[in-house]
């Protein structure tokens, strides 16, 4: 009778995994994989309330998924803070299973709202996941303690509902990369391009927000004195500094730090922080902000800024926000050499200018000059021929013709074209 109640409880539990692991194969979502563990370990461990918690950045702790037999149950998303002795400070703090057989000797939040269910005794199985405590598994009941062995029948599905995690944390960041790199591509297509730099800039701002789930960005210029000049801004929830606005330098908040340091700064909280740019974050609801340096040049040109209200944003958007900096640095970069070879080019032609002028100036007063004299000695000469010369005059005359359109023309070509008009040429200055 023994074998076959163990035979059927292990078929039972096979079944109950198999179920919980087709589900995570399909790549299902984590919380509905969550949901089907609650369950599933509830009804299999012959529990009365089932629950699984996400240990959060802030020391809270969330419900992500709620069973009951009983019809009353935690509510999905519900948070409380922290501590006291209960099942869910032992594990995250020792990061193994543990049970309590008698919760009047709970304390903490938890354990209150525990009480209130009518819980007595329950068991706890961490969620680990890549090596760190992700949350915790617990099945209690309102009558008596659990059996022995309950916490390694539950260890296998928190295993599963691990793999769920690990698998949807995979998927996400490589849709979180192809998202990223497909933002960085529009960018690089402006660069490329050789687009005004505040086209860049504008595009740098709204696609770094928009990546790196932030509720504010915008680019700062700085001035020698470290106050920067908003140049760009973005923000997803309609209010937003105003580009062209000018912060003041000094204080603690990110774009001063980035000047002081020259290298990525955050805050991860409004208290502490001062200066011209926290009177307009606390205006804008801002609690938490990276920065990180736009350098041109091998100089400090600005700052690029993210921020948040709710909660720090995630480590590695220095990162992150680096690779979008490098283009518009990229930009700037392009556009100044773009200046830089427009301004010598006006240089060269400036230059060369001046010396056609010179030479004109030089031939006008040197050579055409005494060409005018020669003109007119020929002149003289041929006028003071004895009547009937013939072929000498004659031939003096075409002499003077030919010699001096030759001078003038190649003085004219020597001084970078030829402006006159056809046959105009130094006897009509002469004559």
């Amino acid at each position: 009778m023994m074998a076959a109640q163990l035979n059927d409880r292990i078929a039972g539990e096979q079944a109950a995994l198999r179920r919980v692991a087709v589900l995570v194969a399909r790549a299902t979502p984590p919380e509905e994989v969550f949901a089907a563990v609650a369950e599933e370990a509830g009804r299999l461990l012959g529990a009365h309330h089932a629950v699984m918690v996400r240990y959060d950045p802030d020391g809270a702790v969330t419900v992500v998924a709620s069973w009951s037999s009983t019809g009353t149950t935690f509510r999905v998303g519900i948070r409380w803070n922290f501590g006291g002795r209960n099942l869910h400070t032992i594990v995250f703090q020792t990061g193994r299973a543990a049970r309590i057989d008698d919760y009047a000797s709970t304390s903490g939040p938890i354990a209150a709202a525990s009480r209130e269910l009518g819980l007595r005794a329950g068991v706890g199985v961490p969620v680990s996941v890549e090596g760190r405590v992700w949350g915790v598994m617990v099945v209690a009941s309102v009558r008596e303690r659990l059996p022995a062995g309950t916490e390694v029948r539950l260890a296998a599905f928190t295993e599963l509902a691990a793999t769920a995690i690990a698998n949807a944390q995979a998927r996400m960041e490589l849709r979180g990369f192809a998202e990223e790199q497909a933002a960085l591509r529009r960018v690089a297509v402006l660069v490329a391009r050789a687009a005004p730099p505040h086209e860049v800039f504008a595009v740098v701002a709204e696609e770094a927000g928009r990546l790196l789930g932030a509720d504010h960005s915008w680019m700062t210029r700085y001035e020698p004195d470290g106050a920067a000049w908003a140049v760009a801004t973005w923000s997803s929830t309609g209010d937003t500094l105003l580009a062209g606005t000018r912060l003041g330098p000094g204080g603690r908040n990110v774009y001063t730090l980035v000047f002081q340091t020259g290298r990525p700064a955050r805050i991860d909280g409004s208290p502490g922080t001062s200066g011209p740019d926290c009177e307009v974050a606390r205006e804008l609801g801002v609690r938490a902000a990276v920065g990180v340096p736009v350098s041109a040049g091998g100089r400090l040109w600005g700052a690029m800024v993210v921020s948040c209200r709710v909660e720090p944003l995630p480590a590695g958007t220095e990162a992150r926000l680096a690779a979008f900096t490098e283009l518009a640095a990229t930009a700037i970069a392009n556009a100044e050499a773009r200046a830089a070879l427009a301004a010598s080019r006006a240089r060269i032609v400036a230059a060369a200018d001046a010396v056609r002028r010179r030479i004109e100036r030089d031939l006008h007063d040197g050579a055409q000059q005494r060409l005018v004299s020669l003109v007119l000695q020929l002149r003289a000469a041929q006028a003071a021929a004895p009547p009937g010369g013939g072929v000498p005059v004659q031939q003096l005359r075409q002499h003077r013709d030919q010699g001096t359109r030759e001078s003038v023309g190649e003085d004219r070509r020597l001084a970078g074209g030829q402006r006159a008009e056809p046959g105009k040429d130094v006897r009509h200055q002469a004559s």
